[in-house]
């Protein structure tokens, strides 16, 4: 539990005060079940007499464990939150709906700290932005290399297309075949022919 006192920031019409932490999961009430928090998390910010109400303006800081959603590998990110919240005295009329009541001139602050370090985990869990993910078909690493399993897939519908594109490609194929052995004959024939004619032993036509 992390308590600030703001008895003598309200004497003041504009009083602040500055804080500094190094906390851990147990003392925000943060489970592995929750966050796995690897590092301390170092809390940083100030409070603000704003009349009514007081302002909570804080940064923290720590590092997570997490398990890459597509190569399932454990890592370790940083991870910043951003909290700022309101803190309204006890009884106070018109307390905004998602604000933190305090009593004896007493903030207790770990559960906005705690939520805000929550909600800035991200979404997807990666271990780099480019991350190739696991082979669907033998389960291998991509991003430690090519497993050279085809990963290929047709849909049904196109399976006609591409059986029709197999053939097309090796008729093709074919004819550069053809091509090349009439080139290759006409090439054998002149080099039969040229020589006999220059010798005399084949006539020319009259």
């Amino acid at each position: 539990m992390i308590r600030i006192n703001v008895a003598e920031i309200k004497k003041r019409l504009v009083g602040s005060k500055e804080f500094s932490y190094e906390l851990t999961p147990d003392e925000l009430g943060i489970t592995e079940a929750d966050l796995k928090i690897t590092a301390p998390v170092v809390l940083k910010g100030m409070v603000e007499n704003a009349g009514d109400v007081i302002l909570l303006k804080a940064e923290a800081a720590t590092e997570i464990e997490r398990t890459c959603g597509r190569c399932l590998k454990v890592y370790t990110e940083k991870l910043n939150a951003q909290v700022v919240e309101k803190f309204y005295p006890a009884g106070a009329e018109n307390i905004e709906n998602d604000a933190f009541i305090y009593e004896s001139d007493l903030l207790d602050i770990t559960e906005p700290v705690r939520e805000s370090l929550l909600l800035a985990v991200p979404l997807q869990a990666l271990c780099r932005e480019d991350c190739r993910g696991l082979c669907p078909v033998c389960g291998a690493d991509r991003n430690e290399g090519d497993c050279g399993c085809d990963t290929t897939s047709v849909d049904p519908r196109l399976a006609a297309l591409k059986q029709f594109i197999k053939k097309l490609n090796f008729a093709l194929q074919l004819e550069e075949v053809y091509q090349q052995w009439q080139y290759q004959k006409e090439k054998c024939l002149k080099r039969a022919v040229i020589p006999a004619v220059q010798t005399g032993s084949l006539p020319l036509p009259a």
